[in-house]
């Protein structure tokens, strides 16, 4: 076995495919449990689509009309996915101070909880592969990435709080 050291340079087009490879064994071993959970929360698509955009969004919100601009579904479509993540308990719908016929909405604390239990999903599987990687190849990995995080705040920003 060669070490880290050992390895040929990659060209760009070889490391594109190798990370390809990568990233696609881990979107096929995280899609189980994500689908799972998405089952267990039997929400419409468009509105797990809702949630995760009010997630990133923060605790401002937005109007029903700028959701449903953003995620390119009809007004009525993102009323009714709306209505029912309201009567779900996983939204708040409030008048807009502004424009008071514009309604805005906005995560409770179980809309918060449905994204974040998809992202623990598909964290499950990052557990399992770094689990099953012996020690050369998970230092190897870790010089890699904190390398790149160390670099590219972007990505860094993705970071999961360490658990407790």
């Amino acid at each position: 076995m060669q070490s880290i050291s050992q390895l040929p340079t990659t060209s760009r087009d070889a490391l594109t495919r190798d990370m390809y490879a990568l990233a696609s064994y881990l979107m096929r071993s995280a899609n189980v449990g994500t689908f799972q959970k998405i089952g267990e929360l039997d929400l419409s698509f468009t509105q797990l689509k809702a949630l995760c955009v009010l997630e990133s969004e923060g605790e401002e919100g937005r109007s029903v009309k700028a959701l449903a601009e953003s995620l390119g579904v009809s007004l009525p479509a993102m009323s009714r996915a709306v209505d029912g993540l309201f009567e779900r308990g996983f939204v708040l719908r409030e008048e807009d101070s502004a424009d008071r016929r514009m309604k805005r909405v906005r995560l409770t604390e179980a809309g918060r909880a449905a994204p974040l239990a998809l992202n623990e999903a598909r964290l499950s599987a990052l557990h399992e592969l770094m689990d099953s990687l012996d020690d050369e190849q998970a230092d190897a990995l870790g010089r890699a990435l904190a390398l790149i995080l160390g670099r590219r705040e972007e990505i860094a920003a993705y970071r999961p709080a360490e658990e407790d």
